[in-house]
């Protein structure tokens, strides 16, 4: 019997020794039997443990064993001897403490040691206990605990959904310490938009012929700068004025015709010169009358080898500042025109910590207040001239100084001002946000959608996008097909039934479960105890249970489903534990969704599923409509809820205006917005480093005296060199 014992426990002594062919030796108060290695370890403290059904929970060695018996030795019982009962043939009181020594042993996680007769014996045991362990291992390293039938059937019904990162009360402080605070700027007024186009509209059409006049003015003056010098002047001698000074003349009278027809920039320069402003249009205006004094003085403060005034470059300036006016004065009304179709609109923001410890763009029918503000806000490129102008008419005027009075020649400094200057007039500054602005504004007017100035612009960045019910299938998409009852069923009750908790869901079903209430005759009822689940939603309707949902939900709520009738787009009605109603449905999806999915993945923004309808779940988009819903966020049901939520609350900064439902507009107008932010900046970027460079350069030159160098055609191809980029950023705005 002992030896039955000894192997319940696991390895007994004798099977040890058995295998290194050696007798059982006497026993001895300091050996102890052989753990039993298949015994589970004590759990971590604050891991869960999986849950082990009884039929496959195996016993432990103390509930397999039987009670001591009196042939039971201390040596053999060290926990019981420890614990102070004695058993028939225990040893002496001054052998126990090395009996006792053993449970502490085990308390404290170590392996209690054999001691055997013979080093070699030792050793084999030892390397045998290893194996046995590494076998023991091997076999159960894969057991897990068999699932329940409730676990097994919500992985076979329910969706796997995305867990949201927690990131806990002290990242999100720490991440709000990190943010930069918003800059408090006063706006303009709130113009409503209606008001707003025909304040635009005025002098507009006016406004775009006196570019394209100013823009011919600028290449005639071209034409003659580089022509004149080339043809003889022939003059009656003792003349008032030389060939050089008549020349001269010519293309100053030029120029300031060009400066008439563009009168708005030196107009902008002289209000912003009583605000205490500077901007890019007062960088041009000081350049068109610096060059402008220059070509009537030209020859007569000194002579400078034939170097014309560099009017031409100066009247291209004017044209294209004119011209960047032009385009996001058109662009605004535009803007204007779209948002002020709808009296509701749809106003799309950017909300901080939405989805994931991340902000997300979200859309809601609203009134979009503070939109005429944010439209007449002004811009990246301005807001950065406000620094940028007057540093760089300081290092004009400075660069003048020292090429002139600093070398003992202050006769140069009207044609050296005018020159650098021209030089820090930068074609594409007000052009780096008009012309991109104004062409996307031309793809967005066709979808249905306006961006609200550059405040809006601005908040356009990495963030994901919540997708509710009609952003994939908008009104009149969705369609009930026919009407089948059950187990004689009235069809109206069955109908207003599923109705009612349709409205209570306030998904994209709910549209057409009314209009099929309206055609059946039927009302809404009262319904309590609503709860929302994975898949669809039970309520109480007259004291009965009603279950409302797909084929899914059924399954998991323990309703009978005839054969045939687990259709994945189909909603189900269940009274009483009852299959009562099918309601079949067809979705109609805009061919032009797929490709809005996938440019808004391609562009970095994350599409955050927080969808109603119980039908649209990522493996139906996927198998009926071959979406990428493997790059889509699709949240818990409760997340769900609280992401559509109509009264949930929103930034006050408007990004877009959309006045049609459905993805594309929405997808537009967030990937447009990012798209004219990242032209903006590069465009600024060009545009100042071609006027700084420009600036360091020509004040070289006019401090060298290199009038050779300094010809309309080296200034005119440098300057048209850093209008390229502007040129192709504003094609690249709208591709996407």
């Amino acid at each position: 019997m002992a030896d039955d014992k000894e192997k319940t426990s696991g390895y007994s002594v004798d099977e040890i020794l058995a295998e290194y062919g050696s007798e059982r030796p006497q026993k001895n108060p300091k050996v102890v039997d052989f753990p039993d290695l298949r015994v589970t370890p004590p759990p971590e403290p604050g891991r869960p443990q999986p849950v082990i059904p009884p039929a496959r929970r195996k016993p432990s060695p103390a509930a397999g064993r039987q009670s001591p018996g009196p042939e039971e030795t201390a040596g053999e019982r060290p926990q019981a001897a420890g614990a102070g009962q004695e058993s028939a043939g225990a040893p002496p009181r001054e052998e126990r403490p090395a009996a006792k020594a053993a449970p502490a042993a085990q308390k404290e996680g170590s392996m209690p040691k054999i001691v055997p007769q013979g080093v070699g014996r030792a050793i084999g045991a030892r390397l045998s206990a290893l194996k046995r362990q590494a076998e023991h291992f091997a076999d159960h390293m894969y057991d897990e605990a068999e699932p329940s039938e409730e676990e097994k059937k919500a992985e076979k019904y329910l969706p796997g959904v995305d867990q949201e990162e927690d990131a806990g009360e002290e990242d999100r402080s720490r991440r709000a310490k990190s943010r930069p605070p918003k800059r408090q700027e006063e706006l303009p007024p709130d113009i409503p938009p209606a008001q707003l186009v025909l304040q635009y509209r005025k002098g507009l059409v006016g406004q775009g012929r006196r570019v394209i006049g100013a823009m011919a003015v600028a290449i005639l003056t071209l034409i003659l700068s580089l022509c004149l010098p080339l043809f003889p002047w022939d003059l009656p001698a003792g003349g008032a004025l030389s060939p050089f000074q008549l020349q001269s003349l010519v293309l100053t009278v030029l120029l300031a015709v060009a400066g008439g027809l563009c009168y708005e920039i030196p107009t902008s320069a002289v209000q912003q010169a009583t605000e205490m402003k500077m901007g890019a249009e007062t960088v041009v205006s000081l350049a068109w009358i610096l060059t402008l004094l220059d070509g009537f003085t030209a020859g007569r403060l000194e002579e400078r080898a034939g170097c014309l005034p560099c009017s031409a470059i100066t009247a291209f300036a004017l044209a294209f500042s004119l011209w960047g006016i032009h385009a996001r004065r058109s662009a605004d009304r535009a803007s204007a025109k779209s948002a002020a179709m709808v009296h509701t609109p749809y106003v799309v923001t950017l909300d901080e910590d939405k989805w994931n410890a991340r902000p997300a763009f979200s859309k809601r029918s609203d009134v979009p207040l503070g939109l005429g503000s944010q439209i007449q806000a002004e811009d990246g490129p301005q807001r950065i001239y406000r620094i940028a102008a007057p540093l760089l008419i300081l290092g004009g005027l400075l660069g003048a100084m020292l090429a002139s009075i600093g070398r003992g020649i202050p006769g140069r400094f009207v044609w050296s001002a005018s020159v650098c200057l021209t030089a820090a007039s930068s074609w594409s500054a007000l052009l780096a946000y008009g012309l991109p602005y104004r062409s996307l504004t031309d793809r967005l007017n066709k979808v249905g959608a306006a961006l609200a100035g550059w405040p809006g612009v601005l908040r356009c960045g990495p963030a994901g996008i919540i997708m509710t019910d009609n952003d994939l299938f908008p009104t009149g998409s969705v369609t009930v097909t026919q009407v089948n009852v059950f187990g004689g069923a009235a069809t109206e009750k069955v109908v207003a039934y599923t109705a009612t908790l349709m409205r209570v869901l306030d998904c994209g079903l709910t549209r057409p479960f009314h209009d099929l209430l309206r055609a059946q005759g039927a009302i809404y009822r009262e319904v309590s105890g609503v709860v929302k689940h994975q898949g669809g939603v039970s309520g109480v309707i007259r004291n009965q249970e009603v279950l409302v949902g797909t084929a899914d939900f059924m399954h998991m709520m323990n309703i009978d489903m005839p054969a045939g009738h687990s259709l994945r787009a189909a909603i189900f009605c269940a009274i009483d534990g009852q299959l009562c109603g099918l309601f079949p449905l067809r979705y109609s999806l805009n061919p032009a969704v797929a490709p809005s999915l996938n440019a808004l993945i391609r562009e970095g923004v994350s599409p955050v599923l927080a969808t109603r309808d119980p039908v649209l779940i990522p493996a139906m988009l996927k198998q009926k409509f071959h979406l990428p819903v493997d790059n889509l966020e699709f949240p818990s049901v409760e997340r769900r809820l609280e992401l559509s939520d109509r009264d949930q609350d929103h930034d006050p900064t408007t990004v877009a205006i959309l006045s049609r439902q459905g993805l594309i507009a929405y997808c537009d107008a967030v990937l447009g917005g990012r798209r004219l932010k990242q032209a903006t900046q590069l465009g600024l970027i060009c545009a100042l480093a071609g006027a700084v460079l420009g600036l360091i350069i020509t004040f070289y030159l006019t401090s060298a005296g290199a009038f050779a160098s300094l010809t309309t055609l080296n200034f005119f191809v440098f300057m048209a060199a850093w209008l390229v980029p502007e040129l192709v950023v504003s094609n690249w705005v709208n591709q996407f």
